[in-house]
């Protein structure tokens, strides 16, 4: 009974699409059969001598004219059903086949190939703003190898003014660049946003002569949500695995550390006490031989325990991860949890710096983030890290509500007092700038030879 439903709804649905195919031809030969109707009957009156009914005419029209225009809303509709089913079951397989990426650059390489999926694309570029250059650089590109066109014959990272627009929506926006003028070929960018800034931004050039469809258009425009969910994810394990890798790198630095110290260490050092007192008690009455042979053994032992301790030195665990990527963590931490736009950027190469200067640097940028979240009632907050020759500069800016430094008591906030006490430890300065209603910056100067030289 069952399948015998399942054989009538089959049959109704292949009606109906054949119908919806074919709607304006069968309305088109209904109209005309009874206009052909009406003629004969209007002729054959007329050879009667009897009066001709045109109001039948008139409700014929109005018939064909409802009828028609209902047919096109239902299959106006019928389209935009299957084209949003079509949507959803796409945007499934490519949340699955996106979100079980475990490696960054096989993310990369779909997300470069998933354009020419959809539509008729001979070339993809993805790009990803670098935080410390701002710039954005070429992480995967993708050609079609049946086009036609030379290949690298447009550059990607040259960008419209849509693409440079900080977007208040926080998903991707989807757009059209313009057209290459070397290939005729319509350009278009697809970016997704982290913060109101772009962080990646999918660029595709299609066939020539060739353009999206509303359809394509539109799954490109849905398909946000996959895309955003799919690369924060990534970024997250993929800044995972290397602090896990760098926490596994430190352990192991410590025990070849630990090894090294206690046991050849040890023995260098003992051999050396040894030879000092033979050669203080061969002195007397030693020959010159022997006293010779005891000096270079001092001095080969003197040398071993220089290459140890050298060692020793190259062995102790540097500052990893760097401080820029653990302080960009933080604030992406906070801003998400305080609902505040962030602009982080740093510029300048990181170095090394002390375990203890590291710690007291981190633990003042999270006292003044966290007096941003407690009391600034800011919506934006920028932070800039410049890693200078000799200097490193963080300040943090936000647009909040703003206090008279004046006016404040010691003894009532004494977060200032203890973020001003650990930063002069390291020997550098603390300067708070801030007015009632205009925001406030804090900035923070630490001199790097000074710390650098604690981890030697």
């Amino acid at each position: 009974m069952i399948s015998f439903w399942k054989k009538i709804r089959s049959r109704a649905k292949s009606v109906a699409e054949v119908l919806e195919r074919w709607r304006w031809v069968i309305l088109t030969f209904i109209g005309v059969s009874l206009l052909w109707v009406e003629v004969q009957e209007f002729i054959a009156l007329r050879v009667l001598n009897q009066a001709f009914h045109y109001f039948e005419v008139f409700q014929y029209a109005v018939l064909l004219i409802s009828t028609g225009l209902l047919t096109e809303l239902f299959a106006r509709s019928n389209r935009a059903h299957k084209q949003a089913v079509k949507i959803l079951e796409y945007k499934h397989r490519l949340s699955l086949e996106l979100t079980n990426n475990d490696d960054w650059e096989e993310l990369i390489r779909k997300l470069a190939i998933m354009p020419g999926r959809i539509a008729d694309v001979d070339e993809t570029y993805l790009l990803i703003k670098n935080p410390l250059s701002g710039d954005f650089d070429i992480s995967g590109h993708w050609v079609d190898q049946q086009q036609n066109q030379p290949a690298n014959a447009w550059d990607p990272t040259i960008l419209c003014e849509k693409c440079m627009e900080k977007s208040l929506d926080p998903k991707p926006a989807f757009h059209l660049c313009g057209r290459d003028n070397a290939t005729s070929s319509y350009l278009y960018s697809l970016e997704v946003s982290s913060q109101n800034i772009p962080t990646t931004i999918l660029r595709f050039r299609v066939r020539p002569e060739a353009k999206l469809s509303r359809d394509e258009e539109e799954i490109f425009t849905n398909i946000r949500d996959e895309l955003v969910v799919a690369i924060l994810a990534s970024q997250d394990r993929k800044r995972l695995s290397e602090m896990q890798s760098a926490e596994v790198a430190m352990a192991e630095r410590r025990i070849v550390s630990s090894y090294v110290h206690d046991q050849l260490g040890q023995n260098l050092g003992y051999m050396h006490m040894k030879l000092d007192q033979l050669g203080t008690q061969e002195t007397a009455n030693g020959s010159k031989e022997m006293r010779t042979e005891l000096k270079h053994l001092r001095e080969v032992a003197n040398e071993s325990y220089e290459i140890v301790r050298d060692i020793l030195k190259k062995l102790q665990p540097e500052t990893i991860p760097h401080l820029t990527n653990l302080l960009q963590e933080h604030a992406r931490t906070v801003s998400r949890r305080a609902k505040f736009a962030l602009n982080f950027k740093s510029v300048g190469t990181p170095v090394h710096l002390a375990a203890t200067t590291q710690q007291l640097i981190f633990f003042t940028f999270r006292e003044i983030l966290s007096n941003v979240e407690k009391h600034a009632n800011a919506d934006k907050v920028e932070v800039l890290v410049v890693w200078n020759d000799g200097i490193l500069d963080i300040s943090v800016a936000d647009n909040g509500k703003g206090f008279d430094p004046s006016t404040v008591k010691r003894d009532e906030h004494f977060g200032l007092g203890i973020m001003q006490e650990r930063i002069t430890n390291i020997k550098g300065n603390l300067m708070v700038n801030s007015s009632t209603d205009s925001g406030t910056v804090v900035s923070l100067s630490i001199p790097l030879h000074t710390n650098k030289e604690a981890t030697a």
